[in-house]
């Protein structure tokens, strides 16, 4: 007998109000906020190619300790900044202060870590000392390196450094800074550190995690004793080091803007795909993707003011073009950042918070009132934790326990990679539909024909999904209970299945989405749908085969199926609650909606006027510290009226076939791009072959045939 619905929203109700009520009443402490930065050098232990500095924003509670610590890290970006009066925004367009450590006349150093303000004294009124690094000179902007192309290691080390500076200040073996305004003495606890990066501070806060960990690492003798307890990233970069970069070992989730201009792809979502792949941790922390519906990559920074997209694909916008930013897409950080550090780092957990992460619990009305999302989520890789159905990983028709799947009436059906956002290891099943019906269906499964498993150690069953569509299949209004539904059963030993579950009474599946404008979108973005076994009636889990996926429910579908397992974690209630307790939202929900409304309506930018694109020169020179080699390199200056933007997305120029992304700004305006090739990479490009370049979801940039 299936629960009273109304019941069950009223209990959830209840439930979320409480949550919300200790938050409300934790996050009572006084705080306090002060500054350091310390001289410019050249430090050896973050690059001897640049001077660096180390400059942050501390806030702390204004009494006790010692606190847990938050570390954030943002992105890249313009280092120098000019406010234009007509516009009234500030245009970070120059680069001078990554080099020299000033700015020209009528610009001002832009403060790129004073972005998270809006976050950083929410945790610290919930007792966390957060520090904010600024990251600009000798990193932001600066010429990328053979195996560092986005310097994100660098990024990483820099962190480091800060927390070197930061132990020795907390263990009084020197004094803080008298720009802090107070002191550090027993301030913060070491054994509880959590981490946020934005854009390629994401990439850099793993690259700090994995060269702290390495082997003969002198970073633990440098700091002491650090415990790094979970790592939350926003529109984060991957693959700009020559390292595999990953979050074991700790809670990790990852926000992901639907809507990013910058990071087009959402390439931050492979580390979670690699993370499921791990099945060897030793404790049991969770991963999660969060994707925001409508969100852009920039507006997460308040101090980074205008906008990386114009406008969205599939999905409407919460962001206007310039200025303020957009107060919805921050509600959507800090309802998801807050929560996660308040369940993952910190001597006094609530785990209660995690369950913002798990689809199978609802969001509250706080975050439904603004836009929809898509999550991806396990409560720990760990093989011992989780049995696997299908990974998709061998030939077509044959389940990862290497016995026959069965399929009938679906028009494709094949084992391959996941679409291009994901990991390039990402297994999933391609599925075709071009008429439901009760006898079209996939089962994946984990016997043969009469063999049965007991899987009653087990609580719930776990994939991912995603819809792919193009055309006309992207084109019809969205539902608001998801763009796919087809109809799941457990399958037994004896051939029978249980009593079916719907996808929509558990999940909202929604269509692919990008910024407006970028080439090669949609992305296709797998989330993760979690159901009770419980929720399968007549089942008997001691006689299990596998799973049962029927498409009976809607039309033509085509879907990405991935990750079949079952979990020994429990899912909680389904994921459709949250549109139902949306009714209940009151002034403060509807004030949300007509605040993303309105940041929806905001006129787009204009397009810019046609580039004036050339190739500046292309010059052999006798060494280059980019490439770390001693052979001759060539580089090709490029020059645009329409300056390079300095984001996360590492700019690439093609060359005809060939691709090359190890780049340089000179100091100064962006209007001009040095990309380093070394001699034999250029010698075998062909003369007049085309060349173009790509920063993210920006217009490409045609600079006609290469003249050799």
């Amino acid at each position: 007998m299936f629960p009273n619905p109304r019941s069950i929203r009223c209990a959830l109700a209840a439930a979320l109000l409480s949550l919300g009520l200790a938050s409300a009443a934790r996050a009572t402490l006084t705080i306090v906020q002060g500054d350091y930065k310390l001289p410019a050098a050249v430090d050896a232990t973050v690059t001897a190619s640049l001077e660096t500095e180390l400059w942050a924003r501390v806030y702390r509670p204004e009494s006790g300790g010692p606190h847990p610590l938050v570390v954030f890290l943002h992105g890249n970006h313009g280092t120098c900044g000019r406010f234009d009066p007509r516009d009234g925004v500030r245009y970070d367009d120059r680069s001078d202060y990554t080099f020299s450590g000033t700015c020209p006349a009528g610009y001002v150093v832009s403060p790129n870590h004073l972005g998270y303000e809006y976050l950083a004294r929410s945790l610290a009124r919930n007792g966390f000392v957060v520090v904010s690094i600024n990251a600009n000179r000798g990193v932001n902007a600066a010429p990328g390196e053979a195996g560092d192309d986005g310097l994100n290691l660098r990024r990483g080390r820099l962190v480091l450094r800060h927390l070197q500076k930061l132990a020795r200040w907390n263990a009084g073996v020197a004094a803080a800074p008298a720009s802090l305004g107070f002191p550090l003495l027993n301030a913060i606890d070491f054994a509880h550190v959590g981490l946020m990066g934005h854009s390629r501070g994401g990439e850099g806060m793993r690259a700090a995690v994995d060269q702290f960990r390495e082997a003969a690492s002198p970073w633990p003798a440098r700091i002491g004793a650090v415990t790094f307890e979970g790592l939350f990233e926003i529109g984060p970069v991957d693959g700009q080091t020559s390292r595999v970069l990953d979050a074991a070992g700790l809670a990790w989730a990852v926000l992901l803007p639907g809507c990013d201009g910058d990071v087009s792809d959402l390439q931050g979502v492979r580390p979670f795909d690699r993370a499921l792949a791990i099945t060897t941790e030793p404790a049991k922390p969770p991963k999660a993707s969060f994707l925001v519906y409508g969100a852009n990559h920039n507006f997460y920074n308040t101090q980074w003011q205008q906008s990386d997209a114009t406008g969205c694909q599939g999905q409407t916008a919460i962001f206007p073009q310039a200025g303020s930013g957009s107060a919805a897409q921050r509600r959507t950080a800090s309802k998801t950042l807050v929560p996660f550090m308040l369940a993952h780092v910190g001597p006094n957990r609530d785990a209660a918070q995690a369950r913002r992460f798990d689809p199978s619990y609802p969001l509250p009305s706080a975050l439904t009132a603004i836009t929809g999302y898509a999550r991806g989520y396990s409560p720990t890789p760990r093989g011992s934790q989780n049995f696997v159905i299908d990974s998709f990983n061998r030939n077509t028709g044959t389940s990862s326990a290497n016995v026959a799947n069965e399929s009938a009436g679906l028009s494709a059906y094949s084992h391959g990679p996941a679409s291009a956002s994901h990991s390039p290891a990402q297994r999933a099943a391609a599925i075709s539909v071009d008429a439901a019906g009760a006898g079209v269906f996939l089962q994946t499964n984990a016997s043969a024909p009469g063999v049965p498993l007991d899987v009653a150690a087990y609580a719930a069953l776990e994939f991912r999904v995603a819809l792919q569509c193009d055309g006309s299949l992207c084109a019809f209004p969205p539902s608001a209970g998801g763009d796919a539904d087809f109809t799941l059963a457990l399958a037994q030993s004896d051939g029978t299945l249980s009593r079916p579950v719907t996808l929509r009474s558990v999940a909202v599946v929604r269509r692919p989405a990008a910024a407006e404008g970028v080439s090669g979108a949609n992305n296709v973005l797998m989330q993760t749908v979690r159901v009770p076994l419980a929720s399968f009636g007549g089942a008997d889990l001691s006689r299990f085969r596998g799973v049962r996926f029927t498409f009976d429910l809607l039309g033509t579908q085509s879907l990405l199926l991935a990750d079949v397992r079952l979990t020994r974690q429990n899912a909680g209630p389904g994921a459709l609650m949250p549109e139902l307790l949306d009714e209940a939202a009151g002034p403060a929900g509807s004030a949300v909606r007509a605040q993303a409304a309105q940041a929806a309506q905001a006129a787009p930018a204009e397009k810019a006027a046609k580039d004036s694109n050339r190739i500046v020169g292309i010059r052999r020179i006798a060494t280059s510290r980019a490439i770390d080699s001693a052979e001759p390199a060539v580089e090709i200056e490029l020059a645009s009226s329409r300056p390079f933007p300095i984001g996360g997305a590492l700019p690439v120029i093609a060359v005809g076939a060939d691709k090359f992304a190890l780049s340089r700004f000179p100091a100064g305006p962006t209007d001009r791009l040095i990309f380093t090739l070394t001699g034999p990479q250029f010698d075998a490009l062909p003369q007049g072959a085309p060349v173009t370049v790509r920063i993210g979801g920006a217009e490409p940039w045609a600079f006609g045939a290469l003249p050799k």
